[in-house]
């Protein structure tokens, strides 16, 4: 029997998972062995599992073929021939409506992670990595490798030091590239500099879309690039491994973006100054801590914020606890001032 394409493009990027060595990175695509493809959120993961939200799903009717093969989405509808994000709580019930089975299997969830599925990684076939992938589309298409190289030359930036994610992950090329640059904060702080300073000088390449502008996605060399970012090191991740304790919820606050270092990374993590809750109480400098992907780069030095998040007592190992403030919902978290040098 001839294998169809779909089974053919697995074989070729799909990396079992019992070859998986971990730890689980921000950002990657998971295959279950219902044949559903799952994203990878953040950097801090259950034990023999990881947050995660499905993406895509296997149905009968579904409007995306995938090498031949109907799927349907969990997190964009088209609304009057528009394509929209799905609300954050619908998405999440449409993890449970598509995989029912989870729902018995998530236990007790850490505050930072009530906006994500756990998905046990016995239940994975295997995952697709980011490296890997990259190396496999640029030598399949010459298109890619071609956009891949203008766009390091753009960035000053080694393009064997990059990653793909979304779709591509798995094969699956239409026209825009998930590039994933993998440096130190400081290395990757650079490109996205040069991302900002590129969008100033050429501002027809910025990026509108799913009704909003992306600020540091950009069309070049006739491509749209989408740019992820990955520590190169597991030491530089400020919260690889963490705990939340709730200290308060639903607390509206403003403040000025001051660290912005780690502002490229799911979860993002900014420090915030010049606090002032709603309600008039004091608050003192806290970390800002964003659980929401499509907040990556969005929030810079000198930027004034609204938000309405949660208190939380922050521990990372080594470094005791602190008090910060915890963001998960995307709605919750607004820029009212722009920074200077935007």
């Amino acid at each position: 029997m001839t294998r169809d394409s779909f089974a053919e493009m697995m074989d070729k990027f799909l990396v079992p998972i019992a070859e998986f060595e971990g730890p689980v990175m921000d950002s990657t695509y998971f295959f279950r062995r219902d044949e559903s493809f799952v994203f990878a959120e953040g950097y801090c993961h259950p034990p023999g599992a990881f947050w995660g939200m499905i993406i895509k799903y296997p149905k009968a009717d579904g409007h995306i073929d995938l090498f031949g093969r109907k799927y349907g989405w969990t997190h964009r509808e088209y609304i009057d021939g528009e394509l929209r994000m799905i609300p954050d709580d619908r998405q999440l019930a449409n993890q449970f409506r598509v995989a029912p089975e989870l729902r018995a299997r998530q236990g007790e969830k850490p505050v930072y992670a009530r906006k994500f599925v756990r998905f046990p990684l016995a239940g994975c076939l295997g995952l697709f990595d980011s490296v890997r992938s990259m190396r496999i589309l640029r030598q399949s298409y010459p298109w890619i490798d071609e956009a891949v190289q203008k766009t390091c030359r753009l960035l000053d930036w080694d393009p064997d030091r990059t990653g793909v994610s979304g779709s591509l992950s798995y094969g699956l090329v239409e026209d825009d590239i998930d590039m994933v640059f993998i440096g130190s904060p400081e290395e990757n702080a650079g490109v996205a500099a040069r991302i900002r300073e590129y969008l100033a000088e050429h501002p027809e390449g910025r990026v509108v879309e799913l009704g909003k502008e992306w600020p540091i996605r950009f069309h070049y060399a006739d491509t749209l690039i989408c740019p992820f970012f990955r520590y190169a090191e597991i030491s530089q991740i400020p919260l690889f491994d963490f705990t939340m304790e709730v200290a308060e919820e639903d607390v509206d606050l403003e403040g000025t973006v001051g660290d912005d270092t780690h502002n490229l990374y799911l979860p993002v993590l900014v420090n915030l100054t010049g606090i002032r809750r709603a309600d008039g109480k004091p608050e003192a400098d806290r970390d800002l801590v964003v659980y929401h992907g499509a907040h990556r780069g969005e929030l810079w030095r000198g930027d004034r914020v609204r938000l309405r998040g949660t208190i939380v007592d922050l521990t990372v190992p080594g470094r005791g606890t602190r008090r910060a403030i915890l963001v998960t919902d995307g709605k919750n978290l607004e820029r009212i001032e722009t920074g200077p040098g935007k």
